[in-house]
């Protein structure tokens, strides 16, 4: 009915295609007039699957024309000849968006009149859909004038719904069962009824096998699509899908089904390596972090305790020295003064003084003066020089924390003179190992946040791109051998990219080679060319019967 030229808009420098009547079609006046009043309705459909029109008129000699965007890619049938038919979720998206683009015309009150491979144009591979040739439509004996009884209509008859093949009225419904024969020739291979010239054999075979039965190529065909399919082919308008939102609506429960029994082989519930590897480092992480600060606690107290044990032994000493005079002189009470002087300090718990008999002369618990000094208790620690170290409870009245104890020779010159008791608090000792221990467990908390951190992040990009691998991998399952990893990436996983690429292009060339010495699996040319027919009037009509 037309041809297509490639064109250029000098005035907007666009690449277009200009689709010209044929001259025995744009001879009829009144068909041209038609052409041209379609093409300008649907010039006003804008929608990401529909071919745009941009202009549409006619040349100075009077051929009708249609200037549209012209497009990269190729028609349905063209790609379906030459690369065999996609795998099924290709196939469920194509055919949704279609039914999407149809939903959105038929609202503005257009139909198309002639869906079929040839009118599907295909870009970016399979991935997108654009639906073509809207104007094609039915051609009135007298259009425009209520009641013109119609004699001819125009389409293609294996993909024409019955009422426009009989001539009867017609919607968006029609281009429904137009869109059915598609998809049940894209799921078999083959069209739903044998052809034929004879448009009257046509109608008397699909009221004969209204629902031919459905030979699918893929085993894991979705009962649900199969009702799609068989849905969209109903002889009754009233009885099929109403809108193409409803299509696009139980195509993606088809896409789910297929989903669910395609991938059963897959673990439904796993273990994400991104908590296991995060779990893992942050069980060792924190086992070599808990041994390594254990130890610098340890070490930590032991030193701080060397320290303390050093300023009570000096502390001690030089309590001895100035008290042995007194001692010797028996002065007790310079010695009660030197007590009550040294007791002044806060970190002294304890402090007593007793003479050569070992009767204490001056004490920070005055019941113990005048008696013998008490036993030594408590855990012995150290011997530094001549004085015994103890860790001891503390002297009653000081607050019940432990102390440690000096025993301490008092010498004046070589002579022992007495003996010096001097208890020092452990308490600023607690205070730094509780510091110490505060410092190691926040030091734990950060450094494990960073480290578990850092490997949460990075295992959420490897296993992003695992996915970009996984996801690949499943169209292959698939059946999509034409998908390429396009990610470039300079490390182990672009060497697995490239690998899974050289992968698929031997499976695609082991495809082609398998079809072309199996003829029964190439796909059925399905080309038609959309004819000019004459109505077929039904046996009422004949008769004079009112319909």
């Amino acid at each position: 009915m037309a041809v297509v030229y490639a064109g250029f808009d000098p005035d907007i420098e666009r690449q277009i295609a200009i689709k010209c009547l044929h001259g025995e079609i744009a001879a009829d006046p009144a068909f041209r007039r038609r052409f041209l009043v379609e093409a300008r309705a649907a010039g006003q459909l804008t929608h990401p699957h529909i071919v745009t029109i941009f202009d549409a008129g006619e040349t100075d000699d009077g051929v009708a024309f249609i200037a549209m965007e012209r497009l990269s890619g190729e028609t349905l049938a063209s790609r379906v000849a030459r690369e065999g038919f996609p795998p099924l979720p290709v196939i469920m998206d194509l055919v949704g968006q279609i039914a999407g683009a149809l939903d959105y015309a038929h609202a503005q009150g257009i139909v198309h009149h002639d869906i079929k491979p040839e009118n599907i144009m295909l870009t970016d591979g399979w991935q997108r859909a654009k639906v073509n040739d809207f104007g094609i439509a039915e051609r009135r004996a007298t259009p425009g004038v209520p009641g013109s009884p119609l004699t001819e209509v125009g389409g293609t008859p294996a993909y024409m719904a019955p009422e426009h093949l009989r001539g009867q009225a017609t919607d968006g419904r029609s281009d429904l069962f137009s869109l059915g024969v598609v998809l049940y020739w894209l799921v078999s291979s083959k069209l739903p009824w044998p052809e034929t010239d004879d448009v009257e054999q046509l109608l008397r075979e699909r009221e004969r096998v209204p629902m031919p039965s459905i030979q699918v190529r893929d085993p894991a065909t979705p009962s649900i699509l199969l009702d799609v399919v068989a849905t969209l082919l109903l002889p009754a308008a009233s009885a099929r899908y109403q809108h193409g939102a409803e299509i696009v609506a139980d195509l993606q429960l088809a896409r789910r089904e297929y989903a669910r029994e395609h991938d059963n082989g897959l673990a439904s519930r796993i273990i994400s390596l991104r908590l296991r590897w995060v779990g893992i480092l942050a069980a060792v992480l924190t086992l070599t972090l808990l041994l390594g600060l254990a130890t610098i606690y340890t070490r930590q107290g032991i030193a701080v305790t060397g320290l303390a044990l050093d300023f009570g032994s000096s502390m001690g000493r030089m309590v001895a020295g100035e008290s042995a005079e007194n001692l010797l002189l028996g002065d007790r009470a310079a010695t009660r003064a030197l007590v009550e002087s040294i007791a002044r300090n806060q970190q002294i718990d304890y402090l007593a003084v007793a003479d050569r008999y070992d009767q204490v002369v001056a004490s920070t618990l005055p019941d113990q003066v005048g008696h013998r000094l008490p036993a030594l208790t408590g855990q012995h620690l150290a011997r530094i020089g001549d004085i015994d170290s103890f860790r001891s409870q503390a002297a009653p009245g000081t607050g019940g924390h432990e102390m440690l104890l000096f025993a301490v020779p008092v010498r004046y010159q070589t002579a022992t003179v007495g003996a010096l008791r001097l208890g020092v608090s452990t308490a600023p000792l607690r205070a730094a190992q509780k510091a110490t221990l505060w410092v190691i467990i926040a030091v734990l908390i950060v450094t494990l946040a960073a480290v578990v951190g850092a490997a949460y992040w990075l295992s959420r990009r490897l296993l992003a791109l695992l996915d970009v691998l996984g996801a690949a991998l499943l169209r292959v399952a698939h059946g999509d051998f034409h998908y390429r990893i396009r990610l470039v990436r300079r490390d182990e996983l672009g060497r697995l990219f490239a690998t899974f690429n050289l992968m698929t292009g031997a499976l695609q060339k082991r495809d082609r080679r398998q079809g072309k010495a199996d003829g029964a699996d190439m796909p059925e040319d399905v080309s038609r060319p959309t004819r000019i027919i004459p109505v077929i009037a039904r046996d009422d009509d004949r008769t004079g019967k009112p319909d």
